[in-house]
């Protein structure tokens, strides 16, 4: 199945767009530098804006032979809202389904990247790159036997529907095999695919490297006025939590608050999106592993 895709060469603007996905992607423009190497911590952040905590994020829930076959990460899935807040969507994929056929079982639940090129340009997006399987969703980046790298993108459908909100608390719990030339962004990206109204990226890094925080400028998207790597590396289980509301940000690891700001606040719609695919320039033809999701939760404001 994977050795009919057309080279990402070929593929349109329009592609992307019809998709929810940013048309920089469908273009193959990236705009996400890869990361510092381990060990490096930078921070790029406007002043007095930010908040950052430090130390509180230690290598916890590690390792994926914890847990059950539905429960793989060791952690359930909350059911637990906070006060003023409302569940809106939740998925553990407790699910199975055939190799590389995630998309109809789950159309109800998620819009699904397919057909277009990843971030990077170099790889292209399919729903055969999706698999349920033992209480995980399982993102397997590969080259194909055709010589098209693989990617992933789903983006939940809250309330069964597209489209996003202006203020949510957006929860994953995820893990990564170290997969060499492969990176996941998991981010909140404008209904509007206007880059201007706000991009959100937390956590997003190479694929079994450290965790990154990025917050893009509003003025002027392509710097970011918040950049931060964490202490948490995404070749552990962690659970990632962004809490937007229309005064401040917060973003969690494991429920320790590790920044917050009240500045570069989206005001336009934006929608949750996983997406995993290559890096800057051709992954390695041998590179072959997993983004493994237990599970996605988002909730509303009451009211």
């Amino acid at each position: 199945m994977d050795d009919d895709l057309t080279p990402p060469s070929t593929l349109t603007t329009d592609a992307a767009s019809a998709h929810g996905a940013a048309p920089a992607h469908g273009a193959g423009h990236s705009r996400h530098l890869r990361p510092a190497g381990p060990g490096r911590r930078r921070l790029g952040l406007a002043a007095g804006a930010v908040v950052v905590t430090a130390g509180i994020v230690a290598a916890a829930a590690t390792g994926a032979s914890s847990g059950t076959a539905v429960d793989p990460s060791g952690e359930t899935m909350p059911t637990a809202v906070a006060a003023g807040w409302t569940r809106a969507f939740s998925e553990d994929f407790a699910e199975p389904n055939a190799t590389g056929g995630f998309e109809q079982p789950y159309a109800d639940r998620f819009s699904v990247y397919h057909g277009f090129a990843d971030t990077a340009g170099t790889g292209r997006y399919s729903a055969s790159a999706l698999t349920a399987h033992d209480g995980v969703l399982d993102m397997r980046m590969r080259t194909t036997a055709g010589g098209t790298p693989l990617a992933g993108g789903i983006v939940p459908l809250v309330d069964g529907k597209w489209g996003g909100q202006t203020a949510g608390r957006y929860s994953i719990r995820m893990r990564s095999d170290e997969v060499d030339g492969y990176g996941v962004a998991v981010l909140l990206w404008s209904d509007r695919n206007v880059w201007a109204d706000g991009e959100v990226d937390f956590p997003e890094g190479a694929l079994g490297a450290p965790a990154w925080l990025n917050v893009h400028c509003l003025a002027a998207p392509a710097e970011k006025c918040v950049h931060l790597e964490t202490a948490a590396s995404l070749k552990d289980w962690h659970t990632y939590t962004i809490d937007w509301t229309p005064q401040r940000m917060t973003f969690s690891i494991d429920g320790h608050e590790i920044a917050s700001t009240d500045k570069d606040i989206p005001v336009e719609p934006m929608h949750f999106v996983v997406q995993a695919g290559s890096l800057g320039g051709v992954p390695p033809k041998e590179s072959d592993g997993s983004l493994l999701i237990d599970w996605i939760t988002v909730d509303v404001p009451k009211g």
